[in-house]
């Protein structure tokens, strides 16, 4: 059987190849992921690490710390050095002396900077560590607001006695929009006088935390290197949250792999049904034909993964180059491949790919010894059994229940999880619906391709559970898309239309918490000839005359406001478009990731066409013996690609529909809820489908095209 399954192997390598490739962009996506994802964390940790390492022990309590407690700290033995740590909001006026606000918050956080630069950790990008009157901001918000070292800052915590400072230095690695002041322009700006915490500097880690722990009995105290564990802990929450969601996506692509796996070996179980018959009559047991399916597949899974596992570290090192693009720091830890990782790689692609061929090795051992009798002709399905259709109707209402459930109760988790029922349903009446389905979607074809389109109409219907299987393949990513396409523009349209319910108005003009507007700024908005009226409510409400454009009316509001320095306008219609915005960011990022699973699929309806080609090569040189053109046959087999993607894409568009729909109900309150379809881009997705079916089918087209009429006469 050994040379069986070799010489098996390289006779059909060329069959194999898409399937190969199926199963590597799925490691790909797996391996790329955790690549990424642990070279993130442990840049997080290296950062974390070098903030730290002044920092022999650091203590906190429930109580605020005094500059008693501070000097009686500096006083220990083994600690050279002590320092405090202050924080609080603040609101700031930029270099033009207008109120630094963002998304309409004025709260600016304020900290506390040590005298020593060793004990502060900063990492300064540009400037000097600040002396008395100066200050460090986050570079990246300097970089957005156009400041740098030498502009001014005022902080006017107290109205009556606003604090100018000037920026000495930017650094990175901090929260946006931060600004640190020393000790004294930190107390004379906020009133601030006590200590959050306090950190020492010392030879000995342990040493320095034990000496604080005696000093301040009621504080929590942790080492250096316990802080630095913290500092890093903090942020690499958000680190596995995205790799959550980038693994959910590889498994979307791992199961559209198993769906091409399937139905590839299916179809060369069904191919190979003399060859395998004959190994029956030669001796060959049941068991050894399963088995030798199953190492197939292991050995096409194995090198599958190998080449995943190469493609998986350029993903990775492709995904650290874009999140520094756009600004997400610098990877300071070189690429992170774990034995782990390695491992669950090969384990992916060999696993998925044994899994889904075990249905096809089953088959093959139901194959009697009298097969090899037969001539090999194209088989023709039987029909489906009642008992798989009515597994699937249950299945569908198992479904329908959960997503139900899951929007009426606003429980995302349980909505989502309907997804697998759903699935499982399509898997199950795929071939009932698919014959219906297939007279319909072949109509377009039968438009473009005219008797090519014929040929193809009757393609469907004779191996139903083929067509569906294939089309399945491409469903799940058209689904995906779809979702998140109806998700996100109904999100943005009910947040928009909440917004808009909460502020009927075109602009609100407030101050920062506990500050006040002058009391003549509603009459001077008033004298506007751009605004048709104010009013006073929790700030003041300006609407704008009808016939004002947006842009008009911006300047004619800025033109009073930029005159008060605490005054914050918000721009009800351009935070509008900002969450128009940031849906186009997100969806521009799921297309990214879903274009794995159209990758994969578009190698399934190439592999499931090609192998058709190879089995219906007498077909096909019957036909041009008959008369059918080289044009009409490579005709056809377009028609077919495309009837399969236009069956996938409806099917997917509909599924997604109904996911976006219930995922919006159950993430935000019932009253909030605006559904928006966008159609144009819906449409987009159907014709993009109906493009990508035309590609995946050129290749085969060409093979079957050339298909001579002697072809016909051919036993195999």
């Amino acid at each position: 059987m050994r040379n069986v399954l070799l010489s098996g192997l390289r006779a059909r390598r060329t069959r194999l190849l898409l399937t190969a490739l199926a199963v590597a962009l799925g490691v790909a996506f797996v391996t790329g992921t955790l690549i990424l994802t642990d070279t993130m964390t442990a840049s997080l940790y290296q950062e974390a690490a070098r903030d730290a390492r002044p920092v022999a022990a650091r203590a906190v309590a429930d109580r605020r710390f005094t500059d008693a407690d501070l000097a009686r700290v500096a006083a220990l033995p083994g600690v050279t050095d002590a320092a405090g740590e202050a924080a609080t909001e603040s609101p700031v006026l930029g270099p033009d002396g207008r109120v630094v606000s963002v998304f309409g918050a004025t709260a600016t956080m304020v900290r506390a900077l040590p005298g020593r630069p060793e004990l502060a950790a900063l990492r300064l990008t540009a400037g000097a560590y600040p002396g008395p009157g100066e200050a460090v901001v986050d570079a990246a918000t300097a970089a957005e607001r156009g400041w740098s070292p030498g502009d001014s800052l005022t902080l006017v915590t107290d109205p009556e006695k606003p604090h100018p400072v000037r920026i000495s230095a930017l650094t990175d690695g901090v929260p946006y929009f931060t600004v640190f002041l020393p000790v004294a322009d930190f107390r004379a700006a906020t009133g601030v006088a006590d200590w959050g915490a306090i950190r020492v500097a010392g030879p000995d880690q342990r040493a320095a935390a034990d000496t604080l722990a005696g000093a301040l009995p009621d504080a929590e105290v942790i080492t250096g290197a316990e802080y630095a564990d913290r500092l890093a802990g903090a942020q690499v929450g958000s680190v596995t949250m995205m790799r959550a969601g980038l693994l959910g996506f590889a498994l979307v692509a791992l199961v559209v792999a198993a769906m091409v796996i399937h139905n590839t070996f299916a179809i060369l179980v069904a191919q190979r049904e003399r060859e395998l018959a004959l190994l029956r009559l030669a001796g060959a047991l049941r068991g050894q034909l399963f088995r030798l399916v199953l190492a197939e597949a292991a050995i096409v899974g194995g090198l599958a993964s190998a080449a995943g596992f190469g493609l998986g570290l350029l993903a990775g090192r492709l995904g650290a180059t874009g999140l520094e693009s756009l600004g997400n720091g610098q990877m300071t830890a070189s690429m992170q491949v774990t034995p782990q990782t390695v491992v669950l790689g090969a384990l992916t692609g060999v696993g998925v790919t044994v899994l889904a061929a075990i249905g096809p090795a089953r088959s093959a051992t139901r194959l009697a010894p009298i097969a090899a009798l037969r001539r090999p002709d194209a088989p023709v399905e039987a029909g489906t059994s009642r008992r798989r259709a009515l597994a699937g109707t249950l299945l569908a209402l198992v479904a329908a229940a959960m997503v139900g459930a899951g929007a009426v109760g606003n429980t995302v988790v349980l909505a989502a999880a309907g997804a697998l029922p759903a699935m499982l349903a399509l898997v199950a009446l795929g071939p009932v619906l698919v014959v219906p389905a297939w007279r319909l979607a072949v109509r377009p074809a039968l438009l473009f391709f005219g008797s090519g389109g014929r040929l193809a109409a009757r393609s469907g219907e004779r191996q139903p559970r083929r067509a569906a299987a294939t089309a399945l393949a491409l469903t799940v990513g058209i689904t995906v898309v779809t979702t998140f396409l109806v998700g996100a523009q109904s999100l943005a349209t009910s947040t928009a239309a909440e917004l808009e319910r909460r502020f009927p108005t075109d602009f609100v003009v407030t101050a920062p918490d506990g500050q006040r507007l002058p009391a003549d700024l509603a009459a001077r908005l008033t004298a506007l000839p751009e605004v048709q009226r104010v009013e006073v409510r929790d700030g003041l409400w300006v609407f704008t005359a009808d016939d004002v454009d947006a842009p008009a009316a911006r300047t004619a509001v800025a033109s009073v406001t930029d005159t008060v320095p605490l005054a914050v306008v918000l721009d009800v219609q351009s935070q509008a478009e900002r969450i128009g915005r940031t849906v186009d960011m997100l969806l521009a990022v799921v297309g990214v990731l879903v274009i794995f699973s159209v990758l994969i699929s578009v190698a399934g309806i190439t592999n499931t066409l090609t192998l058709s080609v190879l089995e219906r090569t007498r077909e096909f040189g019957l036909l041009r013996a008959l008369g059918l053109s080289r044009r009409q046959l490579h005709a056809s087999l377009l028609a077919e690609g495309m009837t399969l993607a236009l069956i996938a894409a409806v099917a997917g568009v509909a599924l997604g529909i109904g996911f976006g729909v219930a995922g919006v109900y159950a993430s935000i309150p019932h009253a909030w809820v605006a559904v928006s379809l966008p159609y144009p881009r819906i449409g987009l997705v159907v014709v993009s489908a109906a493009v990508i079916g035309l590609l995946a089918a050129a290749l085969p087209a060409r093979r079957a095209a050339r298909v001579a009429p002697v072809a016909a006469l051919a036993d195999e």
